[in-house]
C-alpha cells in the first residue's frame, strides 16, 4: 500500500514537472515572438492565459506601447502633451534636491509619483518616448496583474457573454490611458489591492489601495469608502438601496461639497482642489460636456453603466442565497455597491465621473466571475444576449479612441523598428487617413 502511494506521488510530480517544463518551453518561445512580433504574443498570451508567462508578455507589451507611443492630432489637448514638455523644459534646467523640492510645491499637485517621475528623467534625457516607455512599465504592471487576476480564476468552458464581459474590463481603464497618467495609474493601483483585500481577505491589499493617493490625491475618496466599508462590514440591502437611491440624485450641491472639503479636508488638499471645486470652472464643463460630440462618444459610458448596472440588479435579485453562504463574494459585492452609490453622487462634479469608471471595472470583475462560475449556463446565454448590443456599443467605440494614441509601430511593429523611429511615431488614426 505504502509503494502505490510512493509511485503516485513520483507520477504526480513527474507530470507537475512535465507541465512546468511545457510552460517554460512555451515562455520562451512566447518572448522571442515577442521580439519579433509583439502584438502576435500578445494574442498568444491571452490564448494560453493559464501560464506563467502570460501576465509578464502583456507587461512587457504595454511597456512597448508606451516606447512607440504617439501623440497624434487628437491627442494634443491631452495631459501627455504636458508632461512631455516639463520634462523637456527640466532637462535643460541645472536642479539640486533642494531645487527638486520647490519644483514640487509649486507645481500645485498633491500627489508626487509623476512629478518624481518628470524630474528625474530629466536628469538624463528630454525623450518622450523614455518617458512613455516608464509609464507604460508602471500602468503596465498594474494592468495585467487586475486582468489576470480575473482571468487566473475563471472556471471551465469559457462562455461568450464572459468574453464580451471580459474585453469591457480590459476597455474600461486601457493602456490607451496613460495620456492622463495619474489618475488611471493611481485607479489600477487602487483595483490591485482592493481585489484581493475583498475578495481573498488579504489585509495588505488594503495598505496598497492607500498608496493610490501618492499617484493622484482624488483616490483619497475610494479609499476612504474602502475603509469605511471595512468599519462597517457587509450591509448588502442597506449598500443595495443607497446604490439604487442615488441614481435618482440629478447633481450634487455644489456649496454644500465644497463646505465639506473645507471643513475637513487637509489645507494642502484644499489649495490645489479648489480651481476643480470653483462655480466657473463647474458650469463651463458642463457646458463642454453638452456640445460637440457626436452620439456614440457620448453614448458608448452610458451602455456600460446601463449594462453594469442591470447585471449587479439581477445578481443581487437571483443571488441572495449564494452571497449569503459565500462571504468573500458578499465583501466584494457589498463594496462595490456601497462604492457605485458615492461614485453616482460625485459623477455630476468635474472630472466626478472617473469614479464610475473606476467602479465599473471593480463590478465587472465580479460580474464575469459570477457569470462564468455561478449561474446557471441558460440564465447566461439569456441575459448575455439582452446585455450585448450595450457593451458591444462600448466595445467598438473604445477600441476606435485607442486609434488615437496606438501606434502603426506598436501594431505592426517591434522594438527594434521602435528604437529607428524614436520620436517619430504615428498614430493608427494618422496612418489610415494617409492610406485611405
Amino acid at each position: 500500500m505504502e509503494a502505490e502511494m510512493i509511485k503516485d506521488n513520483e507520477a504526480t510530480q513527474l507530470a507537475a514537472a512535465g507541465r512546468d517544463y511545457e510552460d517554460q518551453k512555451s515562455g520562451f518561445y512566447a518572448a522571442i515572438i515577442f521580439f519579433i512580433w509583439p502584438l502576435l504574443s500578445v494574442i498568444l498570451a491571452f490564448k494560453d492565459y493559464k501560464s506563467s508567462w502570460g501576465k509578464n508578455i502583456f507587461w512587457a507589451f504595454v511597456a512597448f506601447y508606451g516606447m512607440s507611443f504617439a501623440i497624434g492630432a487628437e491627442s494634443q489637448n491631452s495631459d501627455i502633451v504636458r508632461y512631455v514638455a516639463e520634462v523637456e523644459y527640466l532637462h535643460g534646467m541645472q536642479m539640486s534636491l533642494g531645487d527638486a523640492v520647490d519644483y514640487y510645491r509649486e507645481s500645485g499637485e498633491v500627489d508626487i509619483l509623476r512629478t518624481f517621475i518628470a524630474i528625474t528623467v530629466s536628469r538624463f534625457t528630454d525623450n518622450q518616448a523614455i518617458l512613455t516607455l516608464i509609464y507604460g512599465l508602471i500602468f503596465g504592471f498594474f494592468y495585467s496583474r487586475n486582468l489576470w487576476y480575473i482571468l487566473g480564476r475563471l472556471k471551465g468552458n469559457i462562455r461568450p457573454v464572459t468574453v464580451l464581459l471580459f474585453i469591457c474590463f480590459f476597455l474600461v481603464i486601457p493602456m490607451w490611458n496613460i495620456t492622463t497618467f495619474r489618475m488611471w495609474t493611481a485607479a489600477h493601483i487602487f483595483i490591485y489591492g482592493a481585489l484581493p483585500y475583498l475578495f481573498e481577505k488579504k489585509s495588505r491589499g488594503l495598505i496598497i489601495a492607500s498608496l493610490s493617493i501618492l499617484v493622484h490625491f482624488s483616490f483619497i475618496i475610494p479609499v476612504a469608502v474602502l475603509y469605511a466599508y471595512s468599519l462597517f462590514g457587509n450591509r448588502l440591502m442597506l449598500y443595495f438601496i443607497f446604490f439604487i437611491a442615488t441614481f435618482f440624485v440629478a447633481e450634487i450641491n455644489l456649496n454644500v461639497f465644497n463646505n465639506l472639503v473645507e471643513s475637513y479636508a487637509p489645507e494642502i488638499v484644499q489649495e490645489r482642489t479648489s480651481g476643480y471645486r470653483g462655480e466657473q470652472y463647474v458650469e463651463s464643463y458642463r457646458e463642454e460636456g453638452d456640445n460637440g460630440k457626436v452620439w456614440y462618444a457620448e453614448w458608448y459610458n452610458r451602455a456600460l453603466r446601463w449594462a453594469v448596472v442591470g447585471f449587479l440588479v439581477f445578481i443581487f435579485i437571483r443571488g441572495r442565497t449564494f452571497f449569503a453562504e459565500n462571504t468573500l463574494w458578499l465583501r466584494l459585492f457589498s463594496f462595490i455597491l456601497l462604492f457605485y452609490g458615492v461614485a453616482n453622487l460625485l459623477s455630476s462634479l468635474p472630472s466626478g465621473g472617473r469614479y464610475i469608471s473606476i467602479v465599473n471595472m471593480l463590478a465587472l470583475a465580479l460580474i464575469i466571475l459570477y457569470m462564468q462560475n455561478v449561474e446557471e449556463k441558460a440564465v447566461v446565454q439569456t441575459s448575455g444576449f439582452v446585455a450585448a448590443p450595450l457593451l458591444l456599443l462600448f466595445i467598438i467605440v473604445s477600441v476606435r479612441m485607442a486609434l488615437y494614441s496606438l501606434s502603426a509601430t506598436a501594431v505592426f511593429g517591434n522594438p527594434v523598428i521602435s528604437l529607428f523611429f524614436n520620436e517619430g511615431h504615428i498614430s493608427l488614426n494618422d496612418f489610415m487617413r494617409m492610406i485611405i
